[in-house]
């Protein structure tokens, strides 16, 4: 990775583990900290080689190619990806390594593959593969659409007009009228979770905090808890 990004030479690299080979230290130093030691890269350079070392290895999720990262959130990493199979374009949803070590967090991951499964409507983003890497990392495989949050085109100064709004917000409806028909409640609808096709097509997405309406046990252990986010959260969900 030192060598692909340009950050040392191969004979700065070959000096290092020489002096790793040499060192008596039961404690023996890194590779990465002998670099750093010797100025042959510097600390940030390193975390950047840890995150790139890190994304190879999240990258091998066999039958897709990993084509570039769509967005980053504090739940997951979402990539722009080919199904090799079918030749088509998809978006992986993968949650971090810290994450996939709380089984709370890899049952909620699943939960919302499961959850997305249950839907097909043009208004929603549509599921298609849930599973775990060779390296574990858990991945979640979905629809791929061309197009902005309404998040990030507010943040870019776009102004909806009352007709745009109104459309956006029927679109929505529809969908969350067809999950209410399946007894499936989002229980996260805000700007960042809503798409925006060139179209001009709403997609409503991250189906993360979603819960089924029967699902007592869910609501029990769920009881004086609340989920959602602060600035668009119903009254019922804030009281818990």
């Amino acid at each position: 990775a030192i060598l692909d990004m340009g950050l040392a030479t191969r004979t700065e690299i070959e000096f290092c583990r020489e002096q790793q080979k040499q060192s008596s230290d039961p404690n023996q130093r890194s590779l990465t900290d002998l670099l750093i030691e010797n100025a042959f890269i510097t600390p940030n350079q390193a975390r950047r080689i840890r995150q790139a070392l890190e994304e190879r290895k999240t990258s091998q999720i066999p039958g897709f190619q990993l084509l570039g990262k769509l967005g980053k959130g504090a739940m997951a990493t979402v990539y722009k990806a080919r199904q090799i199979s079918l030749d088509r374009i998809v978006a992986i949803k993968v949650l971090p390594r810290k994450m996939s070590e709380n089984p709370e967090f890899v049952d909620r991951f699943y939960k919302e593959g499961k959850a997305a499964a249950r839907l097909s409507h043009n208004n929603i983003v549509q599921a298609i593969d849930v599973g775990v890497s060779p390296e574990g990392y858990h991945y979640f495989v979905m629809e791929y659409i061309e197009g902005k949050t309404l998040y990030d085109l507010m943040q870019e100064g776009h102004s909806f007009s009352e007709a745009e709004a109104l459309d956006i917000a029927i679109q929505i409806a529809e969908a969350l009228a067809h999950a209410h028909q399946r007894q499936l409640i989002h229980r996260d609808v805000k700007p960042k979770n809503i798409i925006l096709t060139p179209q001009g097509v709403a997609k409503l997405t991250d189906l993360g905090l979603a819960r089924a309406a029967d699902d007592k046990l869910a609501a029990e252990m769920e009881a004086g808890k609340a989920y959602g986010t602060p600035y668009y959260i119903s009254p019922e969900q804030i009281r818990g």
